[in-house]
C-alpha cells in the first residue's frame, strides 16, 4: 500500500496490481522472479482483491488495472471474479495470455461488471488481426514495443515507431507503449512517436529490490524514479505544444 501511495503521490496515470501466476511465459526474469515470490509468501487473488478496496479506502482515485494470466481467473471463477474486482474498485482488465479469438465470453462478463478490456497489440500483428483486436478494445491499447519478453532494456526497439503509427491511426482509444521502458528517454522518444504514455514495470521492481532490505530507502528510490518518468512526459508534452504554436 505504501508503494501504490508513492507511485500515485509521484504522478503516476494508472496503477497496475499484479496478480501472480506460476509459469508467466510474457514476462521476463524480473517480474517472473517477483511473481515467484509473492507465490511463496502465500500471496492469493483474495489479497489482491483486498489490496484493491485498500487502495479505494485509501482516497487513492488512480484507475486500477489487474494485470495477470488467464488461470488465475479461471480458477476463481470467471463471473465471480470480475464481480469482486468491480467491486473492489478494479477498472480494467490486462489478461497476457488470452487471445481475443478466445475471450468473448471474458469481455462479455468483464463488460457487464464495467470493466474495461485491454489489449494488447504486438510488432507482428497482421493488418486484419489488428482491427478484430482494436473493435474490441476499451479503456486503453497495450502496444507491445519489441518481441520477447518483458524487461528493462537500453534502448527502445525499431519497431516501436512503425507499431505507434500502426496503431494510432486505427483508434481513437489512447494507446500506451510497454516492453522495455525504462529511462526518462524512453518516455520522450514514445511520445513523439504518438504513444499516449508508457507502461514500466521491471525497471520499477530492479529499482525497489536493489535497496532492499532498507525499506524506506527502497520507496523512496521508486518514488525519484516515478517523478523522472513523470517530469519526462510533462517536459515532452509542453515541448510538443511549443512546437505546435
Amino acid at each position: 500500500m505504501e508503494l501504490i501511495k508513492r507511485l500515485s503521490d509521484a504522478g503516476v496515470d494508472v496503477i497496475e496490481l499484479g496478480l501472480p501466476f506460476s509459469d508467466p511465459v510474457a514476462d521476463g526474469p524480473v517480474i517472473q522472479a517477483a511473481m515467484s515470490r509473492a507465490l511463496s509468501r502465500g500471496f492469493s487473488t483474495e489479497k489482491l482483491l483486498e489490496i484493491a478496496r485498500s487502495v479505494r479506502k485509501s482516497g487513492i482515485d488512480k484507475p486500477l488495472v489487474v494485470m495477470t494470466y488467464f488461470n488465475p481467473i479461471l480458477q476463481y471463477g470467471e463471473e465471480e471474479f470480475c464481480r469482486a474486482a468491480a467491486e473492489a474498485g478494479v477498472d480494467g482488465l490486462l489478461v497476457v495470455d488470452l487471445p481475443p479469438e478466445e475471450s468473448a465470453e471474458t469481455d462479455g462478463i468483464a463488460s457487464s461488471h464495467g470493466l474495461d478490456v485491454i489489449r494488447l497489440v504486438a510488432p507482428s500483428t497482421t493488418s486484419a488481426r489488428l482491427e478484430g483486436i482494436l473493435s474490441g478494445a476499451s479503456g486503453f491499447i497495450y502496444a507491445v514495443s519489441a518481441a520477447g519478453t518483458t524487461g528493462a532494456r537500453a534502448e527502445l526497439a525499431a519497431s516501436a515507431d512503425p507499431l505507434l503509427e500502426r496503431i494510432t491511426s486505427r483508434t481513437r482509444l489512447p494507446v500506451a507503449l510497454g516492453f522495455g521502458i525504462s529511462a526518462p528517454k524512453h518516455v520522450r522518444a514514445a511520445l513523439k512517436a504518438g504513444a499516449a504514455g508508457v507502461v514500466e514495470g521491471s525497471r520499477l521492481i530492479e529499482t525497489y529490490a536493489a535497496k532492499l532490505p532498507d525499506r524506506s530507502s527502497a520507496l523512496e528510490a521508486v518514488a525519484r524514479h516515478a517523478q523522472e518518468m513523470k517530469s519526462a512526459t510533462v517536459g515532452e508534452l509542453l515541448a510538443s505544444q511549443s512546437a505546435k504554436h
